[in-house]
């Protein structure tokens, strides 16, 4: 019995479905060569996938070419995942790609350097932006996970190597789907809740390229460059390099590098402060004597120029006392002279200062005559100078 004839486009349809509703196609997996990628004006990307006897017509749509880690190239080896669709006006049928791994070097790896070459451009490496880790942090914040070996090391660094620094620690994932979107939330939230901590340290273990991946994720680079605290990059071992490494403040090698470089010695330090105190008193103790002998050494000049003084002085009043000895009226007075004071004490030496007569009365002056053992009131009667006495004399 010959089947009733259908339409081409009740053909597709059937194909359509068939093919759609296929569990293998419906998520196909397919290795092959990327032939002319061409990407549309609204943002899909066309290309040929094949080998060496067959092709395939490929497209990613716009929205999942953005999520990819790769840029799909000429040439490029590749596995994707997709289904396929049936286009029912051209009766052809294309795969729609959801994911794609690049063989050889791995999808992974040029991920990182898409993003790597992405975000150096826009600076985000740039030592200029990096802020200076702080040398004696009063509050340290650990954004890792909660459980693993990392935040283990991390804490026991940090409270052995020093006793100042308060510790809070934000549990985190680190792998996985959700861990890119975990790290970077505590990032930002670390910086608008506790704006105290001095410093952030974030990271993991180690694990391989896929177990760090989280790392390489653009939102928690965006926000380790968007944190306003200094953050440290501690993640994995010294061999691994992250897109977090790049865009840090500063990069440990290792969790515990990471601890290490958060916070200094405190018990080192407190050891060099105490070897600096006694060499300080030793200098001191040091200066303090020479001081002293300087001290000493002066006082004793002081002493010694007094002393000379002293000396220089008595010997000037003993001369002055044999000298006042000499020339003290009651000496010249013993030798047979007298001396002559008027009735107020002051001592007559000149002829004219005698006056026969007080002034302002008929009485004769009083005048006190001295002698060595007494004295006599007498009243001048008659005076004469010298140079007078010498005149007449020679005229007579």
């Amino acid at each position: 019995m010959a089947l009733k004839p259908i339409t081409v486009s009740e053909l597709n349809r059937y194909l359509s479905r068939i093919i759609e509703t296929d569990p293998i196609l419906s998520m196909a997996a397919v290795r092959g060569e990327i032939s002319a990628p061409r990407k549309s004006a609204s943002g899909h990307l066309y290309f040929t996938l094949k080998d060496d006897s067959s092709r395939i017509s490929c497209m990613i749509p716009a929205d999942d070419l953005e999520e990819m880690h790769l840029e799909p190239a000429d040439g490029m080896e590749v596995t994707v995942r997709g289904r396929v669709h049936v286009y029912m006006r051209g009766g052809s049928y294309t795969l729609i790609v959801k994911s794609m791994e690049a063989e050889g070097e791995g999808s992974l790896q040029i991920a990182f350097q898409k993003l790597k070459e992405k975000l150096e451009k826009e600076g985000l490496f740039d030592p200029a932006h990096k802020k200076p880790i702080p040398a004696f942090p009063s509050a340290v914040g650990v954004i890792t996970s909660g459980t693993g070996a990392a935040v283990r090391d991390i804490l026991k660094n940090l409270t052995m190597r020093n006793d100042f620094a308060d510790i809070l620690v934000f549990p985190v994932l680190v792998q996985g789907d959700q861990a890119a979107a975990d790290i970077s939330s505590a990032i930002r939230y670390a910086n608008c809740a506790h704006p105290e901590l001095d410093v952030l340290i974030v990271g993991r273990g180690g694990g391989s390229i896929e177990d760090l991946w989280a790392f390489n994720e653009e939102p928690v680079a965006r926000a380790i460059y968007d944190s306003k605290i200094p953050v440290i990059s501690a993640v994995g071992h010294e061999i691994d390099f992250t897109i977090s490494d790049m865009t840090a403040d500063l990069r440990a090698e290792t969790p515990t590098k990471g601890a290490v470089l958060a916070v200094p010695d405190t018990h080192l330090l407190r050891e060099e402060l105490e070897k600096t105190k006694q060499i300080l008193n030793w200098r001191a103790g040091g200066k303090l004597q020479n001081a002293e002998l300087a001290a000493s050494e002066q006082k004793n000049r002081l002493i010694m120029g007094i002393q000379s003084r002293i000396q220089n002085a008595e010997h000037e009043l003993k001369q002055l006392s044999i000298l006042l000895k000499a020339n003290h009226p009651g000496r010249i007075l013993e030798q047979g002279y007298s001396m002559l004071e008027d009735q107020e004490g002051h001592v007559i030496s000149d002829i004219s200062q005698l006056q026969t007569s007080s002034p302002g009365h008929d009485h004769p002056a009083l005048y006190r005559l001295i002698m060595k053992n007494g004295m006599a009131e007498i009243a001048v009667i008659r005076k004469e100078d010298s140079k007078k006495a010498e005149d007449a004399g020679r005229s007579r």
